[in-house]
């Protein structure tokens, strides 16, 4: 286990609660970048996870920039650190829940590579992870097999990796390299779900930056396009109203899970995005979430799937994790003890799949819809909630972010 920690072993007592990092929103922050014509989503759970695992693998520089990046000074311990992500990962996965995650989480190894056998057993138990070998020099093959791997864990959902994604990934010395692959598929149930009936279709308007150029200059005027909306007019949920954000925010939870929640945050301008993800990067979620109140409400939601996937190897290197990705790297709690062949990660893949409609994320029938008529005249009294510009997700509990992302366009 990494030296740097006074408790080396992986044993507690269940779950703990523990606050949660601002990690994943700095990994947003770093991807939003990058991909800024892609409506966004990772979950820091899962890369958290992975990373702690790494960290737990670790030695000397390698696990100091780890522990200080990822903030895991926040954990008392090794055993207690470990605890939390088994504890949280066990409950997002549970297949005899309604609202679960189907996580796919690996380390993919060339074949002189040698895992010590306690490490391995750590890395499954606690981190729903396992260790394969490939062949990493073969990008076809190694495609077909990381399709093969995600179909044992989706449970009748097709997804696959691309080859553009595997085509990012370069190989420092196919006999040391490493690659991590994190894909989740998110399934779930709303707690009070949508009537299917009262969906309609209605008016997203686009920020102003996202608008083609005209004759060489940027328009600065919005456009809109026409997408299917959930709706309800009177829907009891918390609510609250953050001046400070210039933003509304409702949270809609999840089935069957008393914390499991979709917090969204939608600036009150179309154009407000940027400056309210800017905000939010310093902010506790859970401190938002305290501040919100049971109101009845008018909810106006567009259905979504998101299916991303990015490489984090430049993410990461941005947010200060380097050494992993270097030869300087040190894995040696990870190895066996006769292992003589060093290991360097090559890349992180990461790929995340959410579909939002009436029921939460499971099948919907395809209908024919009609457009959604709300009255001009806004009561002053009533509370409305309509997400037809851009907007922040969360999915979370209050121990963990689960999902973060935003949507942009349609």
């Amino acid at each position: 286990m990494a030296s740097n920690s006074s408790d080396s072993s992986a044993n507690g007592n269940g779950a703990i609660n523990v606050e949660d990092s601002h990690f994943g929103h700095e990994m947003l922050r770093v991807i939003v970048a990058t991909h800024s014509n892609e409506n966004v989503i990772i979950s820091p759970l899962q890369l958290e996870a992975l990373l702690t695992l790494l960290y737990l693998g670790s030695d000397g520089s390698t696990a100091e920039e780890l522990h200080r990046v990822l903030q895991l000074k926040r954990f008392a311990s090794n055993a207690k650190m470990a605890n939390h992500y088994a504890t949280e990962l066990q409950l997002s996965t549970d297949i005899a829940a309604d609202t679960h995650m189907q996580l796919c989480s690996e380390l993919l190894l060339s074949e002189q590579i040698e895992i010590g056998d306690e490490f391995r057993k750590i890395a499954q138990k606690y981190f729903h992870t396992t260790m394969v070998q490939r062949d990493l020099g073969n990008i076809a093959k190694l495609r077909a097999q990381l399709d093969e791997d995600l179909a044992k864990v989706a449970k009748g959902y097709s997804w696959h990796i691309s080859d553009s994604l595997l085509s990012t990934v370069t190989m420092p010395e196919a006999a040391s390299a490493a690659v991590v692959l994190a894909a989740v598929h998110f399934q779930n149930k709303w707690f009070l779900p949508f009537s299917a009936y009262r969906t309609g279709l209605y008016d997203f308007q686009l920020s102003a930056d996202e608008t083609p150029p005209a004759n060489g200059q940027q328009q600065l005027t919005s456009t809109t396009v026409t997408v299917p909306m959930l709706f309800d007019d009177d829907m009891f949920v918390k609510f609250a109203e953050f001046r400070e954000l210039d933003a509304r925010a409702i949270e809609l939870p999840y089935e069957h899970d008393d914390e499991l929640s979709m917090l969204v945050v939608l600036p009150n301008r179309s154009d407000g995005l940027p400056a309210l993800e800017k905000q939010l990067q310093s902010l506790e979620l859970n401190t938002l979430a305290e501040r919100m109140q049971m109101e009845s409400v008018q909810v106006l939601l567009p259905k979504f799937k998101i299916d991303f996937e990015c490489s984090l190897l430049r993410v990461l290197e941005q947010l200060g994790i380097t050494t992993i990705f270097s030869k300087a790297s040190n894995f040696k709690n990870m190895l066996r003890d006769n292992c003589t062949v060093p290991l360097t990660i090559a890349d992180i893949l990461h790929k995340v799949c959410i579909e939002v409609n009436e029921s939460g994320s499971e099948g919907a029938n395809s209908v024919v819809y009609k457009p959604i008529v709300i009255s001009n005249s806004i009561d002053s009294r009533k509370k409305f909630f309509r997400a037809d510009h851009p907007f922040y997700f969360a999915i979370r509990s209050r121990e963990a972010t689960h999902f973060v992302g935003h949507i942009t366009k349609f």
